[in-house]
């Protein structure tokens, strides 16, 4: 009698597995974590541009948000560090596995890598033609400006609310893939997620880092120019934080089992 195939991991596996995790992250050198963070702003950019080729194709928000998590798909499974993702270190905190010093190195490494990767897309897509010339923009470069325009109307406090909500999505959907056995089982425990947030106005602060550089390029604003961008990714930023935070503390019991698989999973090192 053949077992049935189960797509999630064992309780034991599921141990091993964020455990290592949370332990590789906290361990990896500086200048790895900004690499790894620099391809992981390229694959949210990826997902941020096709977000807009969706959206000028006359596809709907839903279906827009639906293939923007091939960016989230790409980092998860192809294997990069994104910064609102890596809030889910704070477990390892709790459970006294990983220094808070050694998580702020990873945030600010990470996000210093994010920031370049996305700018760099930014940067890439406007200068091959995609959206236009600077004197007549295509139909993609007139809404990669009016996205871009829209973040940046957005007031303080409204940027903030909607980084939580985004960062609770976002982090759920990392839980999830992790649990997640199999790569079809990982994909779609990314897109339903992204999608929600996409679809429902929510802001993510690694997004942003490319959807208001390319609408600010097509705008005619240089590089050395768009400090205006942080007026929304900087309250994003927060919110993404909070919201991940929040998600985390709101569960006692998801948090007390990441701990005791993070306990048991040191335990099992001291023993071999």
């Amino acid at each position: 009698m053949t077992n049935e195939y189960d797509p999630k991991l064992s309780y034991k596996e599921l141990a091993g597995t964020i455990s290592a995790l949370g332990i590789k992250k906290a361990n990896t050198h500086s200048w790895q974590l900004f690499l790894l963070g620099i391809l992981a702003g390229l694959y949210i950019s990826f997902g941020g541009h096709l977000f807009l080729v969706a959206l000028v194709e006359g596809m709907g928000k839903v279906v827009a948000g639906a293939v923007f998590s091939v960016g989230l798909v790409l980092v998860l499974v192809a294997g990069a560090e994104l910064f609102t993702g890596n809030i889910i270190m704070l477990v390892g905190t709790v459970s006294h596995l990983v220094s808070l010093r050694n998580i702020l190195r990873n945030w600010i490494a990470v996000y210093l890598g994010n920031f370049v990767g996305s700018f760099i897309f930014a940067v890439l897509i406007w200068e091959s033609g995609l959206l236009g010339g600077p004197d007549e923009l295509n139909g993609l470069g007139v809404l990669a400006v009016k996205v871009s325009q829209a973040k940046l109307a957005i007031p303080f406090s409204q940027c903030l609310i909607r980084g939580i909500f985004c960062n609770i999505l976002v982090i759920l959907a990392v839980i999830m893939v992790i649990m997640a056995k199999d790569i079809t089982s990982k994909i779609l425990c990314c897109v339903l997620p992204i999608m929600t947030f996409v679809a429902c106005g929510f802001e993510h602060c690694v997004a942003n880092m490319f959807l208001i550089p390319v609408g600010l390029f097509a705008k005619g604003v240089p590089a050395f120019e768009q400090f205006v961008m942080f007026k929304n990714i900087l309250p994003v930023t927060l919110g993404n934080i909070i919201g991940g935070i929040f998600i985390l503390l709101i569960h006692p019991n998801r948090i007390r089992q990441l701990k005791f698989l993070f306990q048991s999973y040191r335990a099992r090192q001291k023993q071999t």
